[in-house]
């Protein structure tokens, strides 16, 4: 299926193939990642499982958190222990990417109930046809 453009600036993937290749991994990779560590997968209501949808926005800001958890494990300073102000920042950045999910889910949320709206009322002007 691939890209589809829904608004002038929103693009979602719909393929486990375009998740990875924007992943830039194997589509069991990102299959993988979706089951163990929660990758930002939506699956359309009432389809198979096998039917994703994904939007890059969600991807980065799930990929900048898992970078950005795993640094601060990472970022110790002889002692063990993390600057105050590294912690801060991490939270800070967490709290930011945690808005960033919630503001995109909104508006995809949105936008799925202007397709079906959408598609409804072809549906219905598809059996007004067929009654006529």
């Amino acid at each position: 299926m691939g890209t589809q453009t829904v608004s002038q600036n929103t693009a979602i993937l719909t393929s486990w193939k375009d998740i990875a290749r924007y992943m830039g991994k194997g589509v069991r990779t990102v299959q993988r990642w979706e089951m163990d560590f929660g990758l930002p997968v939506r699956r359309p209501q009432g389809s198979n499982k096998k039917a994703v949808l994904a939007r890059p926005s969600d991807l980065d800001a799930w990929l900048a958190l898992r970078c950005t958890s795993r640094a601060q494990q990472h970022d110790h300073h002889g002692n063990g222990s993390v600057p105050q102000y590294s912690k801060l920042a991490w939270l800070h950045a967490q709290i930011e990417t945690a808005r960033k999910l919630h503001e995109n889910n909104i508006e995809l949320a949105t936008q799925v109930r202007q397709q079906l709206a959408e598609l409804r009322r072809q549906v219905l002007e598809l059996r007004m046809h067929k009654e006529h």
